[in-house]
């Protein structure tokens, strides 16, 4: 029983490198791959044939014979449509839509507007139809090869299904929607923190690519951070690690925690002591600051909000410094709403990160901008799929072994 255990724990580990590498390819040979991959021609064959029998790769024609002559090797194809993702970022006022297949080309994506005061159930209904359009656009009768992926801001573990989140998100239960979701579609639905799935999706698709240790700055409507290390997705004991939200500040505008001292909400609550002329610009027909006025104004020079943006900045870069000095990452990036100021935050954080960190890295903008989230999401359940097709060949196998 040991040994077979041993050798199926092997055979998914294999099944991992070769699909993680035939991914990354066109169109390869059995030869190539195991030179590739340094596993034996053997080992490939037996593989190759289990990977083949699951329909996730493909023959697809012979390829060129070598130059000495012989017959002309059989090329392999990573198939791109075995499984399509559904991916779900709620980090923002429109929560974005996409359905990709698992190569991560997006075949489809759009926007739906939810208002902040709506109930769980009405949210529930526009996912419910926004998904089922993903669906019916390339004519799926099922969503049985179908995952549901969705970044939401907070703190979910599945396990006892805790969920904890900022009040400004509150109707997203997460939880409940992902059993109704995963009831409904008959599929398994995939939660990430929002942040967490930005980070990784820097990490595969963006400006983190080739990094090893790298975090995502995240600032805006909330702020947390996304941490990446030796290549891998780092969540803590509690699935909590990144929550510098909840950084201890001195005491600055009655602010004791980071985030309330410079998110959205703190900076509009700054607006409201601007001087007449910049509240003026940057309010709404009820009198109210909005932040799509802010970044106008911002853009026009105005002082007030650039001074205030610099303060902000300065905060950050202090977070920044000490988390580069805790971690010794390579690559820091600042995404979330807050991305739209970089012109300005950036020189002002990377001084101070500079002047205070052990070892400073310069701090960048994320590339993905709004999509960084969703590519991450694309990223997990491409995994989550490769683990579960790997995990079932293994079962399949021992099962087999166990029976002789």
């Amino acid at each position: 029983m040991k040994y077979t255990i041993d050798q199926t724990h092997i055979r998914s580990i294999n099944q991992r490198v070769i699909l993680n590498r035939i991914i990354q390819t066109d169109t390869i040979s059995r030869a190539a791959l195991s030179r590739l991959v340094h596993i034996s021609k053997s080992a490939m064959t037996e593989n190759i044939s289990s990977l083949l029998g699951t329909g996730i790769i493909q023959e697809v024609g012979a390829g060129s014979a070598k130059p000495t002559g012989g017959r002309k090797p059989i090329l392999l194809k990573f198939n791109r449509e075995y499984a399509y993702i559904i991916a779900i970022d709620l980090n923002y006022a429109d929560p974005i839509f996409v359905l990709a297949n698992l190569g991560g080309d997006i075949i489809n994506r759009f926007t739906i507007s939810v208002t902040p005061h709506a109930s769980y159930e009405v949210r529930l209904e526009l996912v419910k139809n926004a998904i089922s359009t993903l669906i019916a656009s390339i004519n799926l009768t099922s969503a049985e090869r179908t995952i549901i992926a969705i970044s939401s801001p907070g703190i979910y573990r599945p396990a006892d299904e805790d969920f904890r989140i900022n009040e400004q998100f509150s109707n997203w239960k997460i939880p409940q929607m992902s059993n109704q979701l995963s009831e409904l579609f008959h599929t398994k639905v995939l939660i990430v923190n929002d942040v967490n799935a930005a980070a990784v999706g820097e990490l595969k698709y963006g400006i983190g690519k080739g990094a090893k240790n790298l975090v995502y700055i995240s600032c805006g409507l909330g702020l947390g951070a996304g941490v990446v290390i030796n290549d891998r997705l780092y969540e803590g004991s509690w699935n909590s690690a990144g929550e510098i939200a909840n950084f201890t500040v001195p005491t600055v505008h009655g602010c004791t925690r980071l985030e309330s001292l410079v998110n959205i909400d703190a900076l509009l609550t700054r607006m409201k002591a601007a001087p007449p002329e910049t509240l003026k610009a940057i309010c709404d027909e009820h009198g109210q600051p909005t932040f799509k006025g802010v970044v106008d104004e911002w853009k026009n020079g105005d002082d007030y909000i650039r001074e205030q943006i610099a303060d902000i900045s300065f905060q950050l870069g202090c977070a920044i410094s000490n988390i580069i000095s805790l971690l010794n990452c390579d690559c820091v990036m600042l995404g979330g709403e807050y991305r739209i100021f970089c012109d300005q935050m950036l020189p002002i954080i990377n001084r101070i990160v500079r002047e205070n960190a052990f070892h400073p890295v310069d701090v960048v903008a994320s590339s993905l901008s709004q999509d960084s989230g969703i590519y991450g999401l694309l990223a997990l359940a491409t995994d989550e799929i490769f683990n579960e097709l790997c995990n079932a060949s293994d079962r399949k196998i021992s099962a087999e072994d166990n029976s002789n």
